[in-house]
């Protein structure tokens, strides 16, 4: 099952843009990092900031691990990084406020 949060692509547009380090206001879905069908946008787990530049220029690269590999950026472990410290931290968050409901 794929994961959609707007919550967490807020977040991910929070950072700065993972090649240029500009105001990443773009969530871009890795399309290389799970198989997938045409026009099944990946799961949001896998969304990056981009600015809207380097956006643009990513998708116009065609061969996007390529594109991610000239840049020396590994932004699948960015990636899964990024989203099992938000996990984390939504679950301690939520973990510390029923805790105090229950007080």
């Amino acid at each position: 099952m794929k994961y959609r949060s707007q919550a967490y692509l807020k977040h991910i547009r929070s950072y700065p843009c993972l090649v240029c380090g500009g105001f990443g206001e773009h969530a871009h879905h890795l399309r290389h990092a799970e198989r997938r069908g045409w026009g099944i946008k990946n799961s949001d787990e896998f969304a990056v900031p981009l600015c809207a530049e380097c956006h643009m220029h990513c998708h116009i690269e065609g061969d996007e691990s390529l594109w991610w590999a000239m840049n020396g950026i590994d932004a699948i472990n960015w990636a899964k990084n990024t989203y099992g410290e938000y996990k984390n931290g939504k679950q301690k968050n939520e973990r510390n406020s029923s805790s105090l409901e229950d007080d």
